[in-house]
Formats: structure tokens, sequence, C-alpha cells
């Protein structure tokens, strides 16, 4: 779609080649966030507030590898990650999802007291 628009209104409708890219693609959270975001379900009745955090050095390599994962136990999983990476028990034992494609480097946590 943004190709589209570029080629037809910006450009006169001259061609565009377009090719792969170059370098892949990556986002990576270097500081705690400092806003708070916030998302309503379709209902309304649901609210989840967001914040990101960077992960101990060396946690998105372990993810990787495979040494920690969405299959393991979730308590063996909060205990090694409350020793080896400084996690809460409780927050490391609540991960709801690894991400992208259920075992990425990307964790979703509920932190909620």
């Amino acid at each position: 779609i943004c190709i589209k628009d570029l080629q037809e209104e910006f450009m006169g409708g001259a061609p565009i080649i377009v090719s792969e890219p170059v370098v892949s693609f990556r986002e990576t959270v270097t500081a705690d966030s400092t806003q708070i975001c916030l998302s309503k379900s379709p209902n309304k009745h649901n609210r989840l507030y967001v914040t990101a955090s960077p992960f101990a050095e060396g946690l998105a390599e372990a993810i990787d590898n495979g040494d920690i994962n969405a299959k393991d136990d979730f308590k063996i999983r909060g205990r090694k990650l409350a020793e080896e990476d400084g996690w809460d028990v409780t927050e490391a034992r609540n991960i709801w999802s690894f991400g992208p494609n259920t075992d990425g480097p990307n964790t979703v946590v509920d932190v909620t007291k």
C-alpha cells in the first residue's frame, strides 16, 4: 500500500523497482518505557495496560537457544529466571506468551498484584 501511494501520489506514476530488504527489520527495547499504553477489548469490559522493559543480558539468547521456553514447567522456568536473571518469581511464573511464533525472545507477562 505504501509503495503504491508513493508511486501514484508523489512520483506521478513513475515505476519503482522493489527488492527484498538488505537488512532484516528488528526492534529492541533499550530502557524501561516512559509511557503506559492502554488497549481495550471490543466490548470495552477489559483493559490491558502495557509497558516495555529490556531483558537482562543474555536472556534473549537463552530463549533463542531453547534454554528457556514456553513448554518448560512454569515453576521451574520461574525459579530459573529468578536465580539467573533477577526476575521476581511470581512475575516469572505469569508469562502469558513468548513471541513471535510462540518461541521467540519476546514475552508478555502478567504483573498484576
